[in-house]
């Protein structure tokens, strides 16, 4: 539950439910690939800072394109977009599983994790 309250607050209408629901796939999906890819390359001692850069690269990508193609969303949802680096189910799915999986695991995997979350916010 900790993981939704920033983003149950924003969840007010349907299409702010979706619009961050599927930020958030894309951004699990993108980092649970790049983890596993990069996963035997980076040492256990820096891994969750990398593996937090990398989440917050891939928002600021997800950021830019709602801010290019969605302007409307991307005003309604404001700060909860960047917060979505900070959200713990990512983080945590990238430590507990992409880590420790192929790249074809991981991505389902993050494809799952975000309908999941897709699907309570709506």
């Amino acid at each position: 539950m900790l993981g939704l309250c920033p983003l149950l607050a924003v969840s007010s209408t349907i299409t702010n439910a979706l619009g961050l629901g599927i930020a958030t796939l894309l951004v699990l999906v993108g980092s649970n690939v790049t983890v596993s890819l990069i996963r035997n390359y980076v040492p256990k001692e820096i891994r969750i800072p990398v593996f937090v850069m990398i989440i917050a690269s891939l928002v600021t990508c997800v950021q830019l394109l709602m801010n290019a193609y969605a302007y409307g969303l991307y005003l309604s949802l404001g700060i909860f977009i960047p917060l979505i680096v900070t959200n713990c189910i990512i983080i945590g799915r990238a430590e507990a599983y992409a880590s420790k999986n192929d790249v074809l695991p991981a991505a389902l995997d993050g494809l799952w994790m975000g309908l999941g979350m897709t699907s309570v916010l709506v």
